[in-house]
């Protein structure tokens, strides 16, 4: 392990390309999973609240102030 870090304290800039491509992949596998499939999950949350407040005939501010009113959190637990 002294050999590797001798190594990359000595040749920083080979270091750094060597170690590029795996941050790159873990970094384009985050913001995939984020752009993939959260957002888009979280839009869809939104916007079936506003087709149920709208098909029910309830007001329809309540998606503004409170975009996820549908998931109640109990906070009163022992």
């Amino acid at each position: 392990m002294n050999i590797i870090k001798t190594f990359m304290l000595n040749h920083r800039l080979i270091s750094i390309l060597i170690t590029l491509p795996l941050t790159m992949v873990f970094t384009v596998a985050i913001f995939s999973l984020i752009l993939d499939i959260f957002l888009p999950g979280l839009l869809a949350l939104w916007l079936a609240g506003w087709v149920y407040t709208s098909l029910t005939g309830l007001h329809w501010r309540r998606n503004i102030h409170d975009p996820f009113w549908f998931v109640m959190v109990n906070t009163n637990k022992p």
